[in-house]
Formats: structure tokens, sequence, C-alpha cells
């Protein structure tokens, strides 16, 4: 329980300095070339990788796996790619309370996955909380006072990318033998990869050599707290999701993760300049509050209702034993079985 709670902290201060360093290089600075930034990112998160996994804070990652595993993993990559460039686009012209109402329309997508993946019904009040979650985001944009099309537009894309991302990892769970640090690292490496010639061919490369801020010291330590931030604060939310299912913790990565927007949005209206109506700001507080509920809601019925908390649970430690190179004395047979009995229980 105390791991689980340091492992919460962290992960509010992390998610608050990230998007506050991401909206402050791309709002205030105004570095609007999402290729350059993003392919910045990610390759911190690639050297970061390598150096954890040398100093032994991560287990060696793609240690024994086929290509084809990588190959089931492509479609979750190109979905990250497009998530992190079009969000990268819609966080440049929309205000963090905004980007975080619209971002939780993919509760919709976690929805779907509950009754058609998992088979878990949906009660009555995480109904509700869906439907007024759903109902106010698209409130928020038709009464929002500074009303950016563009950004709107890239939105869209970031949620429906951002969705199929979510949906595609539960379709595969079962099938794909990736350790979730080692799908990260994919997500990371795949999109260095397409990101540094696109962003030649996209033409940001060139327009960016116009930006006034590249001997300012302010824009380096943005940029380089942006990748460190983002790169800890993906992996912190793994640790927070294995330490909560391996310790059957009530405490879910979701839950978490809707109280630290709620957080960022009430911090980013001291810091950042939004106009607010009644209208508007009654829209975005019932966003966040029904997102919030849904997602605790949904936790604890999946955590007390359905036996799918200990089948995961189980795969954790399934992963971390092979991990391991075969020196737990626990054999993968044995832990077969007891996922085959939790099954038929």
């Amino acid at each position: 329980m105390k791991i689980t709670f340091l492992l919460t902290s962290a992960f509010f201060v992390l998610f608050l300095g990230t998007n506050f360093v991401n909206k402050y290089v791309l709002s205030v600075l105004r570095f609007t070339y999402p290729t350059i930034f993003q392919g910045w990112q990610t390759l911190v998160g690639v050297v970061m990788f390598k150096a954890l996994v040398t100093t032994g804070h991560v287990d060696t990652l793609m240690s024994g796996k086929e290509w084809h595993e990588c190959a089931l993993w492509l479609p979750g990559m190109m979905c990250f790619l497009i998530s992190i460039y079009s969000g990268s686009r819609a966080l440049a012209n929309l205000p963090l309370p905004v980007f975080f109402a619209m971002q939780n329309i993919i509760l919709i997508y976690k929805g779907i996955s509950d009754i058609v993946l998992h088979k878990q019904p949906v009660t009555l009040y995480s109904y509700v909380m869906l439907m007024l979650s759903i109902l106010s985001a698209f409130a928020v944009a038709r009464t929002d006072p500074q009303f950016h099309p563009e950004g709107y537009m890239w939105m869209c894309v970031h949620v429906i990318t951002l969705g199929a991302f979510d949906f595609y990892t539960n379709l595969i769970r079962g099938r794909l033998k990736l350790r979730n640090t080692e799908r990260l690292f994919c997500c990371y490496l795949y999109s260095v990869i397409v990101l540094a010639p696109s962003s030649y061919f996209l033409g940001d490369a060139l327009d960016a050599q116009r930006f006034p801020y590249w001997y300012f010291a302010k824009f380096y330590v943005g940029c380089i707290l942006s990748g460190v931030l983002g790169m800890l604060m993906n992996l912190c939310a793994i640790r927070l999701h294995e330490a909560s299912m391996s310790n059957k913790s009530w405490i879910d990565i979701a839950s978490v993760q809707s109280a630290a927007k709620i957080l960022c949005s009430c911090a980013s209206l001291v810091f950042y300049d939004i106009k607010l109506s009644n209208a508007f700001a009654f829209c975005l507080v019932v966003n966040h509050l029904c997102s919030f509920g849904f997602n605790e809601s949904a936790s604890y019925h999946k955590m007390y209702s359905s036996p799918g908390s200990d089948l995961e649970a189980l795969d954790i430690h399934l992963n971390s034993v092979e991990s391991n190179g075969g020196k737990s004395t626990l054999k993968r047979h044995e832990l077969q079985q007891d996922l085959i009995r939790v099954e038929m229980n």
C-alpha cells in the first residue's frame, strides 16, 4: 500500500510537470513543429530506456522476442505515433482544461471494451456518468469562448487514435507477449524512426529555422524537461498499474489520471490566461467530475465483481518471472495451472 501511495504521488507530480512544460513550449514559446518536438521527446525516451536497462532499473528489453511478436504490436505503434502528433497540434491551440475534457471522450472506448471484450456489465451509475461525460465534452466545445477550429480538428484525430490504441491493446492482451515497458519502448523507437525523416518531408525542419527562441536557455530547458518528465510519467503509470494489480488495490491508473487531470486543470487557471463564461465553466466541471466518477465506478466494479483482475495480476507476475531469466523457483506451468483454476472459478 505504501508503494502504491508513493507511485500515485509521483504520478501526480510528473503529470502536472509534463503537461505544464509541454503547454509552455507549444503555446507560450510557440514551438509548433510537432515532428521535431515529438521526435525529440521519443528520442529522449529511447535513450533513457537504454540508460535504465544498463543501470538495472528496467529489465532487459526485447530479450528472446521474435519479430512476429513485434509485428503484432505494429498497429499499436502507429496509433501511438498519430496520437502524440495530433495531441501536440491540439495542445498548442487549446487550454489544458479543454484538452483534458475532449480527451475524456475516449471513455466511450473503455466502456465498449468492458462490454465487448471483457464481458463486464455496465452499471446504471457508470452509464449515467459516461453519458454525462460525453455530452458535457461536446457542450464544452459549443460554449468555448476561445473556440479554435484547428485545435478541435486535431483533437478529434487525437481522440480517435488514442481510443483505437486503448481498444487494440485490450483486444490483443492475451496474444501479445511483450511486457508493458517493451510496448512503450517499441512505440518510442518506431516514432523516432518515422518522425526523423518526416520533419523534412512535412517542412517542419525548414520552418523551424525561423523560430525566434533558438538561442534562449528556457527553450532548451523546456525541451529537455518535456522529454525526461514524459518518459518518467509513462514508466510511473506502468509501475502504478502493475503495483495496483499485484496488490489487488482499489486504486486504478485511469482513476488516478482523472484526478490528475482535475488538479492540472485547476492549476492551469492560475498560470495561463483562460476566458471562462458561466456555461463554459459549468460544462468543464461536469465533464471532469463525471469522468472521474465513471473511472472510479469501473475500477471498483472490475476489482470486486470480475475475475479479470486476478488473471491480470497473474499475467503480470508471469511476465516478471520470465524477465528474470528463469531464476525464480516458480515454474511457468504452475502459473498456467493457477490461471486455469481462476478461469474455472
